[in-house]
């Protein structure tokens, strides 16, 4: 039968970067005390190892995980002599551009250890496609569990536009829904209109990532045919050239005044430990 690849959900490690919470300090006593029980980088490399032996799997990669994962289970596999990392996966958009500053990039890249990258999340989770909204009045009704008028809220729960609509992911990815993630998914929206994108900030959400060097493949979920449309055209245009270099130096510019917007959350209440908006343990 056909081989897989498979990915590993979640390291197996104690690690801040492995969630979207309030703080991405490292707890060196939770470490001290939870790292050691945990799965070493060398059992796992191995286990890895001998399904591939067995023909069970093809190659294997890690999700959620960060430049930490990627070097120990890289350089665990040099020292046992099996095969290494393939592939990470993990959240990155115009919104999310961690991969670029924690050491992923890098680690991943052919001068070091040569893995490839999936992207997910490219649109972040709808948000840049604009259709739940990006500002006050722009006739696009928020996601349902962020709508205040409940009868319109009921509708779109009824009728889904996609994850946001639903409760579950709905409450789940609120990050995405955060004033620091509105503020820089407006001023995309309004580079895509500037610049004469057809496909609006949706393509150039995705012609963004398309067009990154540690990007290997996204992945892209859609509701409609129609949505799925507009992402095979972007990505046709991703093949014949790259974003305009103005409009790329824009896009950074806009990065550089907002930063993190996933991590930014000026709705943040008084927050218990291991509570908040966003879920994570707050060191």
């Amino acid at each position: 039968g056909a081989r897989l690849r498979y990915l590993l959900h979640w390291p197996a490690r104690y690690t801040p970067q492995a969630n979207w919470g309030q703080s991405l300090e490292y707890d060196w006593d939770y470490g001290a005390t939870f790292v050691p029980g945990a799965a070493s980088f060398r059992e796992i490399v191995g286990a890895m190892g001998e399904l591939m032996k067995q023909g069970k799997i093809r190659g294997y990669g890690a999700c959620n995980d960060n430049a930490v994962g990627l070097m120990g289970m890289w350089s665990a596999a040099r020292e046992l002599g099996v095969p290494g990392p393939i592939c990470m996966q993990n959240d990155y958009s115009l919104v999310n551009r961690r991969v670029e500053e924690n050491g992923l990039s890098e680690a991943s890249s052919p001068a070091i250890c040569n893995s490839g990258f999936l992207a997910y999340n490219v649109l972040a989770g709808g948000m840049l496609t604009g259709k739940y909204g990006l500002a006050p009045g722009d006739g696009a009704a928020p996601a349902a569990v962020d709508d205040p008028d409940r009868s319109r809220a009921s509708k779109s729960a009824g009728a889904p536009r996609g994850r946001m609509d639903t409760r579950g992911w709905g409450m789940t990815l609120g990050r995405y829904r955060t004033s620091a993630a509105r503020t820089a998914a407006a001023k995309y929206a309004a580079l895509a209109k500037e610049y004469g994108i057809k496909g609006g900030s949706t393509e150039l959400a995705l012609r963004f990532v398309a067009g990154r060097k540690a990007v290997t493949s996204s992945l892209v979920g859609h509701t409609s045919l129609a949505q799925l449309d507009a992402s095979i055209g972007a990505y046709r245009n991703a093949a014949k050239a790259p974003l305009d270099a103005q409009l790329a130096w824009e896009i950074d510019r806009v990065h550089l005044q907002n930063r993190l917007p996933l991590f930014a959350n000026d709705e943040t209440g008084k927050d218990w430990r291991g509570e908040g908006v966003i879920g994570e343990r707050i060191p």
